[in-house]
């Protein structure tokens, strides 16, 4: 998974093997090792309803998207465009997050 963060926004960005994992009903994650032994995480999970979920604290980031999201990305396939959603921040500001299959997957090494 490719996580880009800019002004109030968020990209995650997934490989069709990692799609793929989601739609079996299995977590995708991304673990950045920091300084003095920390990690950040991005983790992205699939929801058996409906509803996105966006979660945070200083260690990470947890976004849940509902199967039947992920199940329509995945017949809409190839295609550049992904799913999106936009959440509610403190101080009354919006974080927007974008959810992407890489369709120009490169060859692992």
């Amino acid at each position: 998974m490719n996580v880009r963060f800019s002004d109030h926004a968020l990209r995650c960005r997934v490989t069709s093997a990692e799609l793929e994992r989601l739609l079996s009903g299995r977590a995708v994650e991304l673990q950045v090792a920091l300084p003095r032994d920390h990690t950040f995480r991005v983790n992205v999970r699939p929801a058996a309803f409906d509803g996105w979920q966006l979660d945070s604290d200083p260690t990470g980031v947890w976004l849940t998207i509902p199967r039947g999201d992920l199940e329509g990305l995945a017949q809409n396939l190839p295609a550049r465009e992904g799913i999106e959603r936009s959440f509610d921040t403190a101080g009354g500001g919006r974080v927007h997050v974008s959810f992407e299959v890489d369709v120009k997957e490169r060859p692992a090494g």
